[in-house]
């Protein structure tokens, strides 16, 4: 009976025992604290509940209708604490990670593998999406950490975890495609393919041509990057992505921007003040040690290697 108010306790062991005076002695109450709470509740509800002899007590038909409705609103109670319990047990097994969409061929799978040599009962739930969405399932709680650009908002921690380089993407043929390097400047009359609004890319985009001196002429919009990369690399304009874990296109070309820096800042993300079980706490920490130190490209974009012995 824990769950239910202390007047709906006290009155259902008067109702059991018929004595207000054995009631009293069994929950630890004097008599008289006893009948002012049983005299409240009768207040409340607005009638009776006991017909009071000189032995004792018993339980009028309103008392009745009300002792019934009251078992049967612990006995619900009950069985959502019961529930809650098992759903938060299968939770505390259960890590859901959102990440952007680039990092689900090399960052994400090996991450989690990598992790799972520690813990192998572990389920992953994965989620990718743009920046605005994995933010919005994070405030919402759909989501116990995110792997994505930086988050301005107080609700939010973010942990930084590894710079990564954006790199021009142009066609095999494109005037500039066998320049070692460029500057971003020398797109600034070009068409551009971009992501979407809402996407890291796209606010990156937008930010870095404005340090350029420029502001980009939007041709196309691509819900991700191997659809941005194939768009450039068809000549339908030049776009801005990382070259980490994603294949490159065979007619496109990647040219690295001398000025001004383009790159990202990555880190890992979580909601403020929102409880984490154990497991999704360790695999942070896991992150934050590993990922940090092992997930660094080298020149040609690639990531070195998890020992499991040193994921250890």
């Amino acid at each position: 009976m824990d769950m239910l108010s202390d007047r709906l306790r006290y009155f259902l062991a008067a109702a059991r025992l018929e004595h207000f005076g054995r009631a009293a002695d069994e929950l630890g109450l004097s008599q008289p604290a006893l009948s002012r709470s049983i005299r409240k509740l009768e207040t409340e509800v607005g009638a009776p509940l006991f017909d009071r002899m000189s032995g004792g007590v018993t339980l009028n038909p309103a008392g009745k209708i009300l002792m019934e409705r009251a078992l049967q609103a612990n006995e619900s109670l009950e069985d959502a604490q019961r529930e809650i319990a098992e759903r938060r047990e299968s939770a505390s097994q259960t890590i859901a990670l959102g990440y952007l969409a680039t990092f689900g061929i090399r960052l994400v799978p090996e991450t989690v593998k990598a992790f799972r040599t520690l813990q192998p009962d572990i389920r992953f739930k994965l989620f990718e999406g743009p920046t605005s969405a994995l933010k919005e399932m994070l405030e919402r709680g759909e989501i116990d950490v995110c792997m994505a650009s930086s988050f301005s908002d107080p609700v939010i921690d973010w942990h930084f975890l590894f710079t990564e380089e954006l790199f021009a993407v142009v066609a095999h043929d494109h005037p500039l495609a066998n320049e070692e390097s460029i500057e971003l400047a020398d797109l600034a009359d070009e068409d551009f393919v971009a992501m979407k609004p809402g996407h890291c890319l796209r606010d990156s985009l937008e930010i870095l041509c404005k340090h350029a001196g420029f502001e980009p002429r939007i041709a196309f919009e691509a819900a991700d990057v191997p659809t941005l990369r194939g768009l450039a690399a068809a000549g339908f304009g030049v776009g801005l992505a990382p070259r980490r874990e994603v294949e490159p296109h065979t007619l496109a070309v990647t040219l690295r921007i001398n000025s001004p820096v383009c790159e990202r800042q990555i880190g890992l993300s979580w909601r403020k003040g929102r409880w984490q079980s154990p497991n999704v706490q360790q695999f942070r920490d896991f992150v934050i040690s590993n990922v940090q130190s092992r997930w660094q490209a080298d020149d040609k974009g690639r990531a070195t290697n998890w020992p499991v012995e040193a994921a250890v």
